[in-house]
């Protein structure tokens, strides 16, 4: 259970620091240790002292102390991991568990996968906007989605244009096994606080923007435990969480 409100991203979380956050996750090394590790790597690149404070938080937030309702998806993420270290794979399990760990984070990358889909392209005024009408018209909204599509553009998943502010989809990600496929979808559930979802809406989802699916289909979620298809018409397949998420509030307040 969420016993507060998720706050996003409030500094550019690059992808090095999230693989190396991972990494020394994977290791079963204590926070405090890593805490130290992480730190000496961001001041490389960024040293100011709050900004290092904010990046360890999102660090730690996403894989060391995750929310409840993300404990197991962080389990399930590092053992994908130990298996198949991979590019690609990292790529994967950030996003997982960043969009499940922060439902901000997840809300803006939904809007973004909206407006690449109708229009190939999103401006990132279109972006804030559109999370101005779901969360409040303040600055503070705009403010930390810009530091969300900022590390989105680190990840690769986006490409800016010769246009400041314009955005194309970046490189997708191709999932290796049925594993992967169905732990993003757990992801997707738990991001969006829903403990079941249509399958076609959830297989088209534009939070999965950056995730190429070529053959997916229900029967792959029985890979992960946590899922369970039913189908509940002629036509349609429900997926539903084993454990539902709690649905999350649209009251963001700064920290």
């Amino acid at each position: 259970m969420r016993s507060k409100v998720e706050i996003a991203f409030r500094r550019k979380v690059r992808a090095v620091w999230l693989d190396q956050g991972m990494a020394l996750a994977a290791q079963d090394l204590p926070w405090p240790k890593a805490k130290r590790v992480l730190a000496e790597a961001i001041s490389k690149q960024n040293p100011g002292p709050e900004t290092i404070r904010k990046v360890l938080e999102h660090i730690r937030r996403i894989w060391f102390e995750p929310p409840d309702d993300s404990e197991a998806l962080r389990t399930a993420g590092l053992s994908i991991y130990r298996a198949h270290d991979r590019h690609a794979t990292c790529i994967l399990l950030n996003w997982g568990m960043a969009i499940a760990a922060y439902r901000f984070v997840g809300s803006v990358a939904e809007t973004l996968g909206r407006l690449l889909k109708l229009q190939n392209e999103a401006h990132r005024a279109d972006i804030q906007r559109r999370l101005r009408e779901q969360h409040g018209d303040r600055d503070f909204v705009s403010r930390i989605t810009r530091y969300d599509v900022s590390s989105f553009l680190d990840w690769g998943v986006i490409a800016e244009t010769n246009k400041a502010g314009v955005y194309l989809p970046g490189k997708q990600i191709h999932p290796r096994n049925a594993e992967q496929l169905a732990w993003l979808a757990e992801a997707v559930l738990i991001s969006r606080g829903e403990a079941q979802m249509p399958f076609s809406q959830l297989c088209h989802h534009p939070i999965l923007f950056p995730v190429k699916l070529d053959t997916f289909n229900a029967s792959v979620l029985r890979a992960n435990p946590r899922l369970r298809v039913e189908r509940q018409s002629l036509n349609e397949e429900f997926v539903f969480l084993a454990l539902p998420a709690q649905r999350n509030t649209r009251n963001l307040k700064p920290e």
